[in-house]
């Protein structure tokens, strides 16, 4: 689950994580698709959820940021939005955040015969995740590093 590097260093991401929790929200992800029509995309969460008010603070917040970055980052655009009901686990802090809750993983390699699992996401341990399969009714413990994309299944 890599993403595209950006086109500034680490600290400025930082300073961006930074100025989004001033308004009260975690920057959860930061995707940068670079081309002739570039787009930053920053995803910012709250445990009551994302409104679009809060969308409209971290961008002004971020704009802050990335103004003086004008010259390096031409023609982009720069997105803000919440992570979804169905949000992505980017990290194993994420993983291990939402330990206990059911997930979709798609892996970059099959497990013991699975390539896709759909299950309730039991543990965290190291870089090994394990997953109690509700369709296979089996248990897979596998590596963070395989695994090509993990979401949360969103719960009514």
């Amino acid at each position: 689950m890599k993403q595209a590097a950006l086109p500034f260093d680490g600290v400025t991401a930082d300073l961006l994580r930074a100025r989004v929790a001033a308004h009260g929200l975690e920057l959860c992800h930061v995707e940068w698709k670079p081309g002739s029509r570039a787009k930053l995309t920053l995803y910012v969460d709250k445990p009551a959820g994302v409104t679009v008010a809060d969308c409209e603070r971290a961008s002004r917040a971020a704009s802050e940021i990335l103004d003086p970055f004008e010259e390096q980052l031409p023609n982009y655009a720069l997105e803000v939005s919440s992570p979804g009901l169905d949000r992505p686990l980017w990290t194993l802090a994420d993983c291990a955040r939402f330990r206990g809750r059911r997930i979709t993983a798609l892996l970059s390699a099959k497990v013991e015969g699975a390539a896709h699992l759909k299950g309730v996401l039991e543990d965290v341990q190291g870089d090994a995740l394990t997953v109690l399969d509700e369709d296979q009714h089996r248990r897979y413990t596998v590596r963070f590093g395989d695994v090509r994309i993990a979401r949360l299944v969103p719960e009514f």
